[in-house]
């Protein structure tokens, strides 16, 4: 039996915060990997998956069911945010604006009917099996110091 980690409300917070922002930055940086390279690039949730799921483990989440939930909560944000910021990209190459005007004229609903347009069924297994890969790298109870 593991003891329980101690943990503070500020050190949880901080954590959930960090977790969030590297999904957002994780999409970000995808979706601009896609777009400067004109590849698919669906590996990059996987990738985005393990951090974010380091990053949780070591603040504080590990072996919890709210780390579980978090895990897979900024996986699926980090996908679809890359997403919507590709579908943008799409929209403003086909009419010559900027990303900037594009985003601002196009609204939200627009943005994700041309998601669900561009996205594949294997890419939505991909990124639901992301999911269960950062949910479980949380999931694992932490290692003791002295067992292997």
């Amino acid at each position: 039996m593991v003891p329980p980690q101690r943990r503070s409300k500020a050190g949880l917070w901080l954590g959930f915060a960090t977790a969030l922002m590297s999904a957002l930055a994780g999409g970000a940086v995808w979706s601009v990997l896609v777009l400067r390279t004109g590849n698919d690039l669906t590996f990059v949730a996987f990738v985005i998956a393990i951090v974010i799921a380091v990053i949780l483990r070591v603040n504080g989440f590990a072996g919890t069911r709210l780390g579980v939930f978090l895990a897979a909560l900024c996986t699926a944000i980090a996908c679809v945010y890359a997403q919507c910021l590709l579908a943008v990209g799409d929209v403003a190459h086909a009419l010559g604006f900027s990303l900037k005007d594009t985003l601002l004229r196009i609204g939200a609903d627009f943005a994700i009917a041309i998601v669900r347009g561009r996205i594949s069924p294997w890419q939505t297994a991909s990124y639901v099996l992301a999911m269960l890969i950062a949910a479980w790298l949380v999931w694992r109870q932490p290692r003791t110091a002295g067992k292997t």
